[in-house]
């Protein structure tokens, strides 16, 4: 069954809302470094909330990114999984969502979907991820080739399966409006 990725791409809000105030680990938020004053441009060292230092990657562009389904909340010991509140903030996309995956691989086991927008991610592992992730791409952009294990996967509309806790993998260089769904499931 084929899914038909212009309905997904006429229910995606112009801008996701930002669930916390932190750049995202895996690129920097250019709303954020905005916010703060800070420049965007090079490579910035962070820091958790525990003190340890984080290398981020500026990548220029607004990264956005919201999870839907089920989540654990961050920094809260022995936290349970709940309902993502962008199930109930945009509930036309969390449904179009599911209808994809559905029509992209039925069986497919998940609990979590992220939703990027504008994010180009460094080398990294899903370190919390169980098994096998589907992601795919959408929007009008050209480039921002998934990167696994330095082998480059066009995901505009092509789906690709892969375990992101064992494979490092990263976002190429791209132009436009890129967005990209991935489904995976999280630990309990």
């Amino acid at each position: 069954m084929c899914y038909d990725y212009l309905r997904i791409e006429s229910v995606l809000p112009k801008k996701i809302v930002r669930s916390r105030n932190r750049p995202n680990v895996s690129g920097i938020d250019k709303d954020y470094c905005d916010r703060t004053n800070k420049s965007y441009i090079g490579v910035h060292k962070t820091k958790t909330k525990n003190g340890k230092p984080i290398r981020v990657k500026d990548i220029g562009f607004m990264a956005e990114s919201i999870t839907f389904g089920q989540i654990k909340r961050m920094f809260v010991k022995n936290a349970q999984f709940e309902e993502a509140k962008a199930n109930r903030m945009y509930p036309e996309v969390y449904k179009e969502l599911k209808n994809m995956i559905n029509s992209i691989n039925p069986n497919f086991k998940y609990n979590c979907i992220t939703l990027n927008h504008n994010l180009k991610c460094i080398e990294h592992l899903d370190k919390y991820n169980c098994g096998a992730s589907i992601i795919v791409g959408f929007g009008k952009y050209w480039g921002g080739e998934l990167v696994v294990e330095s082998c480059p996967i066009n995901i505009r509309y092509r789906p690709h399966s892969f375990n992101g806790s064992k494979l490092k993998h990263y976002t190429n260089e791209y132009m436009g409006d890129r967005w990209s769904a991935i489904f995976f499931f999280k630990e309990r």
